[in-house]
């Protein structure tokens, strides 16, 4: 063991294995396997023990007044699944759920629906952004800066976060949100040490969620619902919908997929442009990549995809080239052989489709003998610019 003569009087060892522990005479936080353990100075545990949390605090990173609309059976269940002395809860190691389904499918927005209708009902409440580990650890040490200004104010971010998982162990009756999770496993050590309250998790991963937490797969929202939001959101609150337009909404949802971010943008954008219902649906190709005004171009559909593609092809290359044959096929069933031209070996195209199938690019048929692609998906494939032998991404292949 080191002992580090700093400011804080923070002791550290190197530790290693599942939620390694080093003995002292004071509190110790986990942060993280084959990482270092924060050894906090008296004090620090002291405040951690006798600091309360005020009524209502916590962090989300947005209001409970957004359009919300085709989702009340799936708050209803994750109530059940995350309350306490139901059924479902009791399987649950600390009473911890995982949100699974495609980018743009409303995971994100689910959960913050779910914390604000249920936040008078946890001590705290905190939304941490968690693609990596590192900003899990940033996510918790900013709830040592809330709860913890004047010790915080002189601490590291592993100190920190330390004095937050701290803090957690000894007040029960929190929700912990992990948001956007890549690796399920980066979750495994937080689960264990911190059983005293709730955790959900959304991810875009199908796959490595056994030995973390049980899932609930978030799916497309329904036709009526889908119309429903649409015409809200193009014709504004309290603007009634004709006959007609109800039915041009019900087309256009069906050609976005019934994908809630798709909809979103769309009724955003023909709300500030004044674009009717039938107008957008022939513009819908042409407008892929522009955001509605107000809206970061980082979150239109197309960038999206652009960002799960590259962590596709991080993994798997060859599942890049897969998804954009399947992008000019029949969206619904279609079968493995016709995936072979980019994939010849079958053995790789499984390895493939099993990681596009992880990151909910496909859905696999009931006997795993095809794949189904969403239809928004081959539609943004479909407008990448041509490659430099200017052939259009896996239309060769496909034809």
């Amino acid at each position: 063991m080191r002992e580090d003569g700093g400011r804080s009087g923070r002791r550290e060892v190197e530790a290693s294995g599942a939620r390694s522990v080093a003995a002292g005479s004071v509190g110790v936080a986990v942060t993280g396997d084959n990482a270092r353990v924060v050894m906090l100075p008296p004090e620090a545990v002291a405040w951690a023990r006798e600091i309360q949390a005020p009524a209502g605090s916590g962090y989300l990173p947005g209001s409970a007044s957004g359009l919300f609309v085709g989702r009340d059976a799936e708050l209803r269940r994750l109530r059940a699944l995350l309350a306490e002395g139901s059924e479902a809860a009791v399987v649950q190691p600390g009473r911890t759920h995982a949100i699974h389904g495609l980018g743009g499918i409303g995971k994100s927005a689910l959960a913050l629906r779910y914390a604000h209708e249920h936040r008078s009902g946890y001590a705290l409440v905190w939304w941490i952004t968690a693609e990596s580990p590192g900003q899990i650890v940033s996510g918790l040490a900013s709830l040592a800066v809330q709860l913890c200004p004047h010790w915080a104010a002189d601490a590291d971010v592993q100190e920190r976060a330390a004095w937050a998982i701290t803090w957690l162990q000894w007040h029960p009756g929190w929700l912990l949100i992990f948001d956007n999770v890549e690796d399920p496993a980066d979750l495994r050590h937080y689960l264990g040490a911190l059983p005293g309250g709730h955790h959900l998790a959304t991810s875009r991963r199908a796959t490595g969620w056994h030995a973390v937490a049980p899932t609930m797969t978030l799916g497309l929202l329904d036709p009526d619902a889908s119309a429903e939001l649409l015409c809200r959101l193009a014709l504004g609150e309290g603007q009634d919908a004709t006959p007609e337009q109800r039915r041009e909404a019900g087309q256009l949802a069906r050609d976005l997929g019934h994908l809630p971010l798709a909809l979103e943008q769309a009724g955003a954008y023909m709300h500030q442009t004044g674009t009717d219902l039938a107008t957008y649906r022939r513009l819908l190709g042409r407008m892929l990549d522009t955001a509605a005004d107000g809206i970061d171009p980082e979150r239109t559909i197309a960038r999206i995809w652009v960002h799960t593609l590259a962590a596709v092809r991080d993994r798997d290359p060859l599942a890049v080239g897969v998804l954009q044959a399947a992008a000019w096929l029949a969206p619904d069933d279609i079968p493995r052989s016709l995936l072979s031209p980019p994939a010849d070996d079958p053995v790789a195209l499984g390895e493939a489709l099993g990681v596009l199938h992880a990151y909910n690019m496909v859905a696999f048929t009931p006997d795993r003998r095809g794949i189904t692609v969403h239809r928004l998906v081959q539609t943004v494939l479909r407008t990448q610019p041509p490659g430099a032998d200017g052939l259009l991404p896996g239309r060769g292949e496909a034809e």
